[in-house]
């Protein structure tokens, strides 16, 4: 017995020795699993079943595709009828519960690579976040709910929030972002679904995934993005939902979808000071960023749009069009600011102006490969007038803005690689992604955009029965020379835990001008390793 009491209290004080972020990692990793645990083994929770968790109910187009072989027919059919037969045994079971939900939680973290920096002050983020869907209706009638809860875990260590805050006061949204320096709530998705045969009408707060483009999509008018860790965010986190009224109509061949947006939302940016905020511009002024203004509610500003998608012969194309408010501000320098015992700073205000788009996208399939390409233009897309920054006294704030024919488009491609050629007994799917970006005003009086000529590539496999995945990322920008390098590998426990490590290196050309600087040149003192523990259930 006596035994036992001292290595239970061995235990205890190994476990406070520990630095207080990993103190964290574990509390939370034994948590997630005893709170997953106690949910999946609860006898009054009835999971839906996969195929009740979307309407099937649009009409595919037709297809010249090949024909099954007789015994691939064969087989085709004995699985429908196992499944048909499995569904018969369950009935009254899953597939009639009208409540499904999953739960998502994750501890992040990123940690600066600066030698200079002491252990704790490396720390830049460290977030507990749960990603929380929930869905309740029958099968065409439902109400769908998308929400993340993310907070700060300042009861480990009260530094934790310093370099990284949500929103700079207690705020809440449009689309009902509810923010505060060390928590937030999101409800990216909150919408109504009520579809029919032939059409499909959603009410709230809603994202919409137009286009063709695998990482910067021109014709996605609709939703602003959220760049509050500038690209490293999750893939379904960059964008923020915006309350809308949309209508997809199904049509022989065909597909409309028509979207309403009575009320402006405004894009999310790093507050001042934040680790992915831009500090300093010259080499010597350092940055404000003011508050995300919305336009104003009123009939002037709605926005609305159209998309007709179409198939022909393996080609798969969608025309668009659009009128409201631009989802891309214009970043406006728009005045000096005196600080006691600090240089001059520059007041950057982002600025929302009303914007027309033409858009067309189009994707064919070719043996391995699948090509994309997609295109957007304006007539009277919002720039700001440059100015010669070489004589800072001659500078007039705020800029002047000008409208101007705008074009931008994306040319890539996904090769789909046999690795199983190369590799005896690969199972994993191997994919490499190429993308080319271009953005451009006509009139040369404008600045550039800060987002333009990026070629991005991305290689992605997974080994091990997909246990482990692996991926790098690579981001150059080619007009003023900068590049991002971002390799990720990730092991799935496949009971719900996966654990994910990433570094993040950024370099940039800078010659303490704005206008020739790359845009990665002011993130270059921001090279990070990014550590990742999700756990998912049901």
């Amino acid at each position: 017995m006596t035994r036992l009491i001292l290595h239970r209290q061995s235990i205890r004080l190994s476990f406070w020795r520990i630095p207080g972020i990993l103190q964290l990692l574990v509390l939370v990793t034994l948590s997630i699993v005893v709170f997953g645990t106690w949910l999946l083994e609860t006898p009054s929770v009835v999971f839906a079943d996969e195929g009740t968790v979307e309407s099937q109910s649009f009409d595919e187009f037709e297809s010249d595709g090949e024909e099954f072989e007789s015994s691939e027919e064969d087989d085709l059919a004995f699985d429908e009828d196992w499944d048909a037969e499995f569904d018969e045994d369950e009935e009254g079971d899953s597939s009639s519960s009208p409540f499904t939900w999953r739960i998502e939680t994750a501890f992040k973290n990123i940690i600066n690579t600066n030698r200079d920096l002491d252990f704790e002050d490396a720390w830049k983020k460290d977030e507990i976040s749960a990603l929380i869907e929930l869905r309740y209706g029958s099968a065409d009638d439902y109400l769908f709910s998308l929400t993340g809860l993310y907070f700060f875990p300042t009861f480990i260590n009260d530094t934790i929030g310093d370099d990284y805050v949500y929103s700079s006061s207690s705020k809440t949204y449009r689309n009902l972002r509810i923010s505060s320096e060390l928590s937030e709530v999101i409800f990216r998705e909150l919408y109504y679904n009520w579809s029919r045969e032939k059409f499909r009408v959603r009410i709230g707060n809603q994202i919409f995934g137009w286009g063709t483009a695998d990482f910067l999509n021109s014709t996605s008018y609709f939703n602003p993005g959220d760049f509050r860790e500038l690209l490293f965010k999750d893939e379904d986190q960059v964008v923020l939902g915006v309350p809308s009224i949309s209508g997809l109509f199904f049509f022989e061949g065909f597909t409309v979808e028509t979207v309403f947006v009575p009320i402006h939302t405004a894009a999310a940016f790093p507050a001042t000071g934040n680790y992915w905020a831009v500090k300093m511009v010259e080499d010597s002024y350092p940055v404000i960023f003011g508050d995300e203004n919305p336009m104003d509610v009123n009939s002037k500003n709605f926005g609305y749009g159209a998309r007709l998608a179409s198939t022909y012969e393996g080609f798969d194309f969608s025309f668009s069009g659009y009128h409201g408010p631009d989802n891309e501000p214009v970043l406006l320098p728009f005045s000096t600011v005196l600080i006691e015992n600090q240089t001059v700073s520059v007041l950057v205000q982002p600025q929302y102006f009303i914007v027309d788009y033409l858009g067309f996208d189009f994707a064919f399939t070719y043996e391995d490969f699948v090509f994309q390409i997609e295109t957007a233009y304006s007539p009277n897309k919002s720039g700001f007038v440059k100015q010669d920054t070489n004589r800072p006294q001659d500078l007039t704030f705020p800029y002047d803005t000008r409208k101007s024919d705008y074009l931008s488009y994306s040319v890539g491609f996904n090769y789909f690689i046999p690795m199983q050629k190369l590799l005896p007994g690969h199972a994993g799917e191997s994919l490499f992604t190429m993308e080319w970006f271009q953005a451009q005003y006509f009139d040369d009086d404008i600045e550039h955009p800060q987002v333009t000529d990026f070629l991005t590539c991305r290689f992605q496999d997974a080994y091990f029965d997909d246990r482990v995945s692996i991926s790098m990322t690579g981001i150059f920008e080619t007009r003023n020379t900068g590049v991002i390098l971002w390799p990720q590998i990730g092991y799935d426990f496949q009971n719900g835990f996966e654990a994910e490590v990433g570094y993040i290196a950024i370099d940039g050309n800078g010659e303490g001008d704005y206008q020739k600087d790359s845009i990665f040149y002011y993130y270059k003192d921001n090279d990070s390793i990014m550590v990742n523990f999700k756990y998912a259930f049901p």
